[in-house]
């Protein structure tokens, strides 16, 4: 007897298994764009693949609560016009943008292209958030004229933050002017007690050392007196010389 369970088994091996579902997680916020990529190869130029768009898992089979649909060249459903198709839908960009979205926006959403052949579809499932706007509280002021002013808190709290850098750079800058003149005083101070020094050194050497002048006037007199030493020596020496000479020619010959 002929059993379908094996065979049910190998045609089930046989065919291709489905394209791996991956989910990547975006954000939005109230009232703002939100942006699903999606995309893929077109295999030949003029060669499209129609592809759905639903809110919620990938299904077995097509895509579940469909808010875009597309045949191989068109926009075939659309459950909004909030859905878009701004990609270049000739090149495989199915992206979908949702046009001011809402909370109820949130959710998983599925992008399946629809390949030819059995469970060959490519799915692509994302996770969008919405978030909520940043709340602002109007508050009202007064002048010194009593004039009412109306500002929101956030605009208070940002004109206080740049207050308070303002301060922190005044602050730092002051203590840097104030650093740089103590530094000066510092070495203001080093320079005059150095230059002191060596004031008083000089003094001490000049109070140890002879006094130059005496000993120049010293060695002058010396020199003076080997002068005179010198003149009378050659003046006794003339003298002889004169004597002898006169002598010599006093004398006649017979």
């Amino acid at each position: 007897m002929f059993s379908w369970l094996p065979f049910s088994c190998a045609l089930l091996l046989l065919q291709p298994l489905p394209a791996r579902s991956l989910e990547n997680a975006y954000t939005a916020e109230v009232g703002k764009n939100a942006y699903l990529p999606c995309s893929y190869t077109v295999p030949a130029p003029g060669t499209l693949v129609p592809i759905c768009w639903g809110k919620g898992s990938c299904p077995l089979l097509q895509c579940a609560s469909v808010v875009l649909r597309t045949d191989e060249t068109n926009v075939t459903y659309r459950k909004s016009r909030r859905y878009q198709l701004k990609g270049n839908f000739y090149k495989g960009d199915m992206s979908l943008t949702i046009k001011n979205v809402t909370l109820a926006d949130s959710g998983t959403y599925c992008c399946r292209i629809q390949f030819p052949g059995p469970m060959n579809d490519e799915k692509l499932e994302l996770k969008l958030s919405i978030t909520e706007p940043e709340t602002q509280t109007l508050v009202t002021l007064h002048d010194n004229n009593g004039t009412k002013i109306s500002t929101w808190a956030d605009e208070i709290k940002d004109s206080g933050e740049t207050i308070r850098t303002a301060v922190h750079i005044g602050v730092g800058v002051s203590a840097g002017l104030a650093l740089a003149l103590i530094l000066g005083v510092l070495i203001l101070k080093w320079y005059s007690s150095k230059k002191k020094k060596l004031q008083d050194l000089s003094l001490i050497t000049l109070a140890n050392s002879p006094p130059g002048g005496l000993v120049n006037a010293g060695a002058g007199r010396i020199r003076s007196e080997e002068n005179i030493y010198t003149i009378e020596e050659n003046i006794y020496e003339m003298e002889n010389s004169n004597e002898y000479y006169c002598y010599v020619s006093s004398q006649q010959p017979s």
